[in-house]
Formats: C-alpha cells, structure tokens, sequence
C-alpha cells in the first residue's frame, strides 16, 4: 500500500468533502396557523382531542408541522411549494400527514435522493402537553417518508409570551431537511 504525503492527503481529503458537499442539499421551512376556539389540533399527524383549539385554517387539517416538511422538501429539490403539489381546496377532512407518503414517491424517490435527518421544531404560547406525545410524532414522520426513526427530531418550546407567535395565539413550525443526491 502507497503512503501519501500530508499535502497530497489533505486535498485528496478537501476535494471528497466538496465532492460530497455537492450532493447535499439542505432547505429550511416555516409554517404558522393561528388558534381558532373550537378547533382540532393536529400536530405531525398527532391530534390533541383535549385542546379547546386548533389552527385557523381551511386547508386540511392544518397540520403546521407536516405542511412546514413538505415546503422544506420541495425547496430542497427546488420544485415549488406546497401550493403546487397540494392545491388548496378546502378540504377540511384531509389528513396533512398523508401529504409525506406522496412526498416521498413523487419527489423522493424519482430524483434518487436519500432523506438525511428532519429536524422540527415547535414553537406554541399556549400549547397542550406536547413532551409525551413526541415519539410519535417521530414515528409518524419517519413512516410517512420511508425514514428511519432515528433520522427524525421533534422538539417543542413554549414561547411564553415572549414573541409575536404567543401574542397571536398560535403554533409554528419550522423544519430543516438534509438530503443526498445520487446516493
């Protein structure tokens, strides 16, 4: 086996990593419903039957978290927005978490991309109890994207009327994807 030098090493080490850099694509999304009394709150594909509220939203279930995946997605792969793969009917009995699937066979798969991690973070004034229900939230994003459980963070903060989210008495979410292309 042939030693390299330092130098030829540390390129050879350089031009891999921007080799790899090139086939990553990383995209950041953001989706904010404010509360409506009386109201479901459906949260990555998670209902909270006990909370008096839900998003003020005509669009599915207003589910901010799945809504938020989809947009970081297509931004990924640069095709659209959740306006142009999900147009918006009115549809109030659709499940958003049923989007993930669909996601992942039209987008997915046909542009032979690999899901690297989703990390989500949800940001609530006045939230239910959220904390217990996060494993399966992950369970219900990492199903509906073909992903490994362990790929998938869910965190939630309550913003404790410290920002325009907790004035306007409603639940954000912001989710960031890492993809692979070619892999």
């Amino acid at each position: 086996m042939t030693q390299l030098d330092e130098a030829t090493r540390t390129e050879l080490v350089r031009e891999i990593a921007l080799a790899l850099a090139r086939k990553q694509r990383l995209a950041f999304a953001s989706d904010f419903h404010a509360f409506a009394e009386g109201r479901n709150l459906t949260v990555a594909g998670v209902t909270f039957e006990t909370f008096p509220k839900g998003p003020n939203t005509k669009r599915s279930d207003g589910d901010v978290v799945a809504h938020a995946i989809v947009m970081a997605l297509t931004a990924a792969v640069n095709q659209g927005d959740i306006d142009d793969w999900f147009p918006d009917k009115g549809e109030t009995g659709v499940r958003s978490i049923d989007y993930l699937p669909e996601m992942h066979r039209r987008l997915i798969v046909p542009n032979h991309l690999a899901l690297s991690t989703i990390d989500v973070t949800i940001l609530c004034g006045e939230q239910p109890r959220m904390k217990n229900r996060l494993p399966e939230m992950r369970q219900r994003i990492a199903e509906g994207l073909g992903m490994d459980i362990d790929q998938v963070h869910v965190k939630v903060s309550s913003m404790d009327g410290q920002d325009e989210i907790a004035r306007l008495e409603g639940i954000e979410a912001r989710v960031l994807v890492s993809l692979w292309e070619g892999l």
